[in-house]
């Protein structure tokens, strides 16, 4: 019965014209053809802190480059980022506002009910969405894990 949906998937794709790519080309396939150097960073220390047993490593992406074309957002460099490194990230929402839920499978509420990701360009955190905040030739963008709002990560904003 397997054998037969699959079949049935591929004929559906196949007259609709539709693309099948296997996960492994979807990771494989990366586009560096941009010409802003973006330096992207994904650090969940303070899960480490939290509960040794969530995760035992807080470096997941550290000083990673990608390329971008004029006009991208931290979205899309966290998007090229993941992809290019086989990092699973999860998000909400679409061209007006997106959320990032979890990334490399660490997730809002997993250390209490105040974590979750946040970011900073160049290490000043925004108070935008981050498919709204564009990034430029040169940028560092860091997503940071919080367990306390912001507060354990620097961000002044938190709490407000």
């Amino acid at each position: 019965m397997k054998k037969l949906s699959a079949l049935l998937i591929v004929i559906i794709a196949v007259f609709t014209g539709c693309t099948i790519t296997s996960v492994d080309d979807y990771y494989n396939t990366t586009e560096k053809t941009g010409n802003n150097k973006i330096t992207v960073t994904i650090n969940c220390d303070t899960a480490v802190d939290y509960d040794n047993k969530i995760r035992k490593n807080g470096t997941i992406l550290e000083n990673y480059t990608v390329y971008l074309e004029d006009n991208s957002t931290v979205f899309d460099a966290l998007k090229t980022a993941c992809k290019e490194n086989k990092i699973q990230f999860e998000y909400q929402g679409s061209d007006s506002s997106v959320y990032i839920e979890g990334i490399d499978y660490l997730y809002e509420f997993d250390c209490g009910e105040l974590s979750g990701w946040e970011f900073s360009v160049n290490d000043e955190f925004k108070n935008v969405g981050c498919n709204n905040c564009p990034v430029k030739n040169g940028d560092k963008v860091e997503w940071l894990y919080t367990c306390d709002l912001g507060a354990d990560i620097g961000n002044g904003y938190a709490g407000e």
